[in-house]
């Protein structure tokens, strides 16, 4: 088959390699436009875009339907294969390539449907995620499923462990969905029972409410990880969480009750803090952090 790939994340490079080797056609791929970041504004390519151009992958960047139709109709596509792509596919566009557009999404659907399934995977202490590989259909998430593949979760898993880890582990399933193509053999309707939604995940979510149990602070912080990222406050200053684990120590919420080991009350138990951001310095360990905080009790995080 003569297959595109659509992706604006350094998740999809996996694909771009194994798709030279297979024996299907890779066209080339499709990312978001280049952006202005940075302080300066000045105009940059994403890390996946980057990664086509650094190993002579062909790169298209369409800023509009329009442009996107007539990249799919010239370049003949037979399959678009999309991951994190982050563009709204109409139904016109859908239809363009003879056997449409995988989608490659990183839970066990309809589990999670939306922008972040993994972190809200975490968050919400599920026990495993996987990744589902479907036909993409104008609905969020709802295509019929061509292959799945499970992957455990613990209580200290990470989102960005757990997503390096389902990028490399979703070529099985990609693989999988090729085969039935080219065998003429169809998708399976997706259920509709068991459908939860990841939304889109908000900068304000890394705000810690010491409230909550230790145990939802901790998913938290693995879930956040590296953004937006889980952050108190301490003295009317940032600090951000970076790893911690639950602790059976009984304190107020957000009260620090002890600097060695490093532990801060919740609603149910404690957290003991691990690893820290201080504003404006580099991750560090707690320890570190507080031989220069000059910390001392009582004392809370807000």
């Amino acid at each position: 088959m003569k297959i595109l790939i659509a992706s604006s994340s350094h998740l999809a490079k996996n694909l771009i390699e194994y798709l030279k080797e297979s024996n299907h056609e890779l066209l080339g791929c499709i990312s978001a436009p280049d952006r202005a970041s940075g302080r300066g504004q000045s105009i940059s390519s994403n890390e996946f875009s980057a990664y086509c151009q650094e190993n002579g992958v062909i790169c298209h960047k369409p800023s509009s339907d329009e442009q996107l139709a007539e990249i799919l109709i010239d370049s003949e596509a037979e399959l678009v294969i999309t991951l994190a792509y982050g563009r709204l596919i109409k139904t016109s566009e859908l239809r363009i390539p003879k056997h449409g557009w995988l989608n490659i999404h990183f839970s066990l659907l309809p589990r999670w449907r939306g922008a972040s399934p993994v972190q809200r995977a975490i968050a919400e202490g599920d026990e495993q995620s996987g990744v589902t590989v479907f036909k993409l259909e104008e609905g969020l998430d709802t295509g019929p499923i061509y292959s799945t593949i499970t992957y455990p979760l613990n209580d200290r898993s990470r989102s960005d462990e757990v997503l390096n880890d389902l990028a490399s582990l979703c070529l099985e399933p990609v693989r999988e969905a090729l085969k039935m193509i080219d065998s003429g053999l169809s998708a399976n309707e997706q259920s509709c029972e068991g459908v939860t939604l990841a939304p889109k995940i908000l900068k304000s979510e890394g705000k810690i409410e010491w409230r909550k149990s230790a145990t939802q602070i901790d998913r938290m912080i693995r879930a956040f990880y590296p953004w937006p990222g889980a952050y108190c406050s301490i003295n009317g200053t940032r600090l951000g969480i970076i790893e911690a684990r639950v602790s059976d120590e009984d304190g107020d919420a957000g009260e620090i009750i002890s600097l060695d080991p490093f532990l801060v009350g919740t609603g149910s138990g404690s957290l003991e803090i691990l690893r820290v951001k201080p504003e404006s310095k580099k991750e560090m360990s707690s320890s570190d952090w507080l031989r220069g905080a000059r910390i001392s009790l009582p004392c809370a995080l807000e």
